[in-house]
């Protein structure tokens, strides 16, 4: 039995306002040089990131002698209920209950206080982080690893394919009060109305804000953790040049790294085989790099 799977551990934990949360935690070969934080994309959950397989990145981690947790929010993966349609949520709820509980769970598991943790944020799971930081829901962790993460903010000028994907997505979701995203086959969670209106909002009006009207792009210029930011270079849904903006906005954020042919890599990635092909086996042991203590 190999190691990522002997060394499971499966936690939960609840949020403020009682929603039960799932999370794999995986124990370091060895004394544990730090723990790893796993954050997932949207219409999905963190199984890509690999705790329950061999050559995988949580693998990486793991014989590199870090704990790894990888958590799922409301909705998705093991953390059900509630269910996009006979429940409703926002992206504030991932940002100002599940977040913060996600990482009381993995101090408490791991004994690593959460100032010392290193977040990797993928996507929504790097909004969900930075968007914490920024408005101080959770304490600055020690490295901020920053996957495939931007916000679309194009407003009625933008590139007309993504407004129209957004339109899309809003009515589908309106028609059916949930996005179908397991239906259509495009990923492994539903999405919720009210999340899936921000998010489409945001793209409208060219600000992304909270339901309250905290705006969220502001409050980036707080943050003070180093955040190593990376992309695939075949990525759509997050460009190189969509990564580099919202970057550039983290006065500590270093350059984007892409990842793709041209650079050195194996292959041109997309949003999530970012995470899940065994030719970036390098690219994972740089990120491991990055955060030895």
């Amino acid at each position: 039995m190999s190691a990522i799977t002997s060394n499971l551990v499966e936690l939960t934990t609840r949020t403020v306002d009682d929603v039960t949360l799932r999370l794999d935690h995986v124990r370091a070969v060895g004394p544990a040089r730090g723990t790893i934080l796993c954050l997932h994309a949207m219409m999905s959950d963190g199984r890509y990131f690999g705790a329950r397989r061999t050559a995988s990145l949580a693998a990486a981690f793991v014989d590199a002698r870090f704990d790894v947790v990888v958590a799922d929010f409301r909705g998705h993966g093991r953390s059900q209920p509630p269910r996009a349609g006979p429940n409703d949520w926002s992206f504030d709820d991932l940002v100002e209950r599940d977040l913060p509980a996600i990482i009381a769970a993995t101090a408490n598991a791991t004994g690593c206080p959460p100032n010392e943790l290193v977040i990797l944020g993928h996507s929504l799971g790097g909004l969900v982080a930075t968007a914490a930081l920024g408005t101080n829901r959770i304490a600055s962790p020690r490295l901020l690893l920053l996957g495939a993460t931007a916000v679309w903010l194009h407003g009625t000028a933008g590139p007309f394919h993504r407004r129209a994907l957004m339109a899309t997505y809003r009515g589908i979701t309106a028609l059916l009060g949930k996005a179908p995203i397991q239906a259509l086959r495009i990923g492994t969670a539903d999405e919720p109305k009210t999340y899936v209106d921000q998010l489409t909002g945001w793209t409208r009006a060219a600000r992304w804000t909270s339901l309250a009207g905290t705006d969220y792009l502001a409050a980036l210029d707080t943050i003070t953790t180093p955040v190593v930011p990376f992309v695939g270079a075949s990525d759509w849904m997050c460009t190189p040049s969509d990564a580099a903006g919202f970057a550039r906005r983290i006065a500590t954020a270093l350059p984007v790294r892409v990842v793709g042919r041209a650079y050195g890599d194996a292959l041109d990635p997309d949003h999530f085989t970012l995470f899940t092909r065994a030719e970036l086996a390098p690219l994972w042991r740089e990120l491991v790099a990055a955060c030895a203590p």
